[in-house]
């Protein structure tokens, strides 16, 4: 008897792909994938995680900056003879700009109207990295209007990346005027260069080889601008937004286009026991802010996002540490009509047990009665106040620390983009391999449904 062919289709207990990937039906390649991508995509979120943290960290640090700023003001006040004068100055509109007595001698009391039209910027240029030629010896010279220029060797035992260029020339910023930094501007690297003093007329070039050689075009820039302002009705210019000069005996910060009237009075009623408070003040607003953001908690989850910040730790210890120290005024230890010494504690600043400071009344009374504000009234060096200035100035501790967390972000985030380079290569790669699995699966499991329904065939033709 013939054998008679049988059609059947057979359903795979595996069935699940819609077979789009690999023209089979065996194995759910869709479903593998989107696993194996999981597993992939954990570091990455990890690291995803790291770097929010580590954004959170750099703004709180910001924060920590921003009082420790006003902290310094307070310290300065309390500090300078000039203080003593009883010459005072206030805005009518702190957001346009703010103000202080520079010189009280010079300053007189009345009303001023400032009209301020433009703040001043600092000129800004962009080049890519292509600008640059990293592979063979050459070199290139930059300069800031105001500068000194700077010619740095590339390729060859030279500088040979972008980030070295950028790390060379902010080495030398103090005197070329120019502050460099690498941006990631999703298409690439850029080396974004920055006049250090503002104004219309503080440009940097950047030319090949030496101040004669051909001018390296810029990828993009911004040109500086001056500030510009009245003063009664009186016009001015200026490169920063530093003012002095305008008014005398009075510094302007300008912040913002806008109008605002400054009153001089000569009859301030600030006295040192004012100033001290405001310090006292200051450094409790900056100590809450540190507490909270490096306090402990056996819950990762609910820690400060500075918790572990070493420098920051020991620099707030220093700070704290400093009030006991004796003020001095040209290298001499200051001392009271007792014959003690004089310091921010024993004036009446004291520091409790749980890190937040008390204005002692009674202390300070005291240290009227012995004459201590007759030595501080003529200048003094604080110890606090030299330490405070040490870490905000432009690179000191405060920057440094901010700029460790923004570096240590920055190689996360590079590493996150190697880790989704090197995912995505997977995922193509296991996508192929597993589609290329079910089509051979699906092909052997027809083979055997196509035998099966043979050998049936013939076991039907022999029973008959």
């Amino acid at each position: 008897m013939a054998v008679n062919s049988t059609s059947s289709t057979t359903t795979s207990t595996l069935n699940g792909s819609s077979g789009t990937l690999g023209g089979g039906t065996v194995i759910d390649v869709n479903a593998i994938v989107t696993k194996l991508d999981s597993v992939e995509q954990a570091p990455i979120d990890k690291l995803n995680s790291t770097i929010a943290k580590q954004a959170v960290s750099i703004t709180d640090l910001g924060t920590i900056k921003s009082k420790m700023s006003i902290f310094q003001a307070a310290l300065q006040d309390f500090t300078d003879p000039l203080s003593y004068l009883n010459k005072s100055v206030s805005s009518s509109n702190t957001t346009v700009l703010s103000s202080s007595i520079s010189n009280s001698l010079e300053a007189s009391a009345g009303t001023y109207q400032v009209d301020v039209t433009s703040i001043a910027s600092a000129y800004t240029s962009s080049f890519v990295s292509s600008k640059f030629d990293f592979t063979t010896t050459n070199s290139i010279y930059l300069k800031a209007t105001d500068g000194t220029g700077q010619t740095i060797s590339l390729g060859g035992s030279g500088v040979t990346s972008l980030t070295a260029l950028r790390d060379a020339i902010n080495a030398n910023s103090g005197t070329s005027k120019i502050r460099a930094a690498v941006v990631d501007t999703g298409s690439g690297s850029s080396l974004v260069l920055t006049s250090t003093t503002g104004g219309s007329a503080n440009a940097v070039t950047v030319q090949t080889t030496n101040a004669s050689g051909a001018t390296v075009t810029a990828t993009s820039s911004q040109a500086g601008a001056d500030a510009v302002f009245k003063v009664n009705n009186q016009t001015f210019t200026r490169t920063s937004n530093t003012v002095t000069g305008a008014i005398p005996g009075v510094s302007l910060q300008l912040q913002a286009a806008g109008l605002s009237t400054l009153t001089i009075t000569s009859a301030n009623t600030t006295s040192a026991q004012t100033m001290l408070s405001n310090i006292g003040q200051a450094y409790n607003d900056l100590m809450s802010s540190f507490t909270a953001l490096t306090k402990y908690d056996s819950d990762p989850t609910k820690r400060g996002s500075l918790y572990g910040d070493g420098a920051l730790q020991s620099m707030m210890d220093s700070i704290s540490l400093s009030f006991t120290t004796s003020l001095t005024r040209s290298g001499t230890t200051l001392k009271d009509n007792n014959n003690k010494s004089i310091s921010l504690t024993s004036l009446g600043l004291e520091i409790q047990l749980d890190g937040m400071m008390k204005f002692n009344s009674s202390m300070y009374d005291a240290a009227v009665a012995a004459g201590a504000f007759d030595q501080v009234s003529q200048g003094t060096t604080s110890p606090t106040r030299t330490y405070v200035d040490s870490a905000m100035l432009y690179g000191g501790a405060m920057d440094s620390d901010i700029a460790s967390f923004t570096d240590q972000k920055s190689i996360l985030e590079n590493r996150v983009k190697d880790l989704q380079t090197r995912k995505d290569e997977k995922m193509a790669k296991y996508r192929a391999q597993y589609a290329a699995l079910d089509a051979l699966l699906y092909q052997l499991q027809s083979m055997n449904t196509s035998l099966s329904a043979t050998f049936n065939a013939l076991n039907n033709q022999k029973s008959n």
